[in-house]
């Protein structure tokens, strides 16, 4: 088992040590990503942390037969687009 399927597996148990886990291992990424489309600090906070929070609420969204990575770049692409079109 990888550990993107550890993490997944602990945050499908609930276990918020794995959400924290998953946090420190990506939003580094998913900030920079964040930050090609926008700016504005906050909104990059704001963008970052509905991506986890997606993953905490939606895990079964995340466990599919792709990479996690992948899963939650296209989760913050998607949500840089919505926060665009409310701009």
């Amino acid at each position: 088992m990888t550990i993107d399927e550890q993490l997944m597996t602990g945050i499908c148990n609930r276990e918020e040590q794995a959400l924290s886990d998953l946090y420190d291992r990506y939003h580094r990424i998913l900030w920079n990503i964040a930050r090609q489309n926008h700016p504005d600090q906050s909104v990059c906070e704001q963008l970052v942390t509905h991506v986890f929070r997606t993953v905490w609420t939606k895990p079964q969204d995340f466990m599919q037969n792709r990479r996690l990575l992948a899963m939650l770049i296209d989760c913050c692409r998607s949500q840089s687009m919505v926060s665009n079109n409310k701009i």
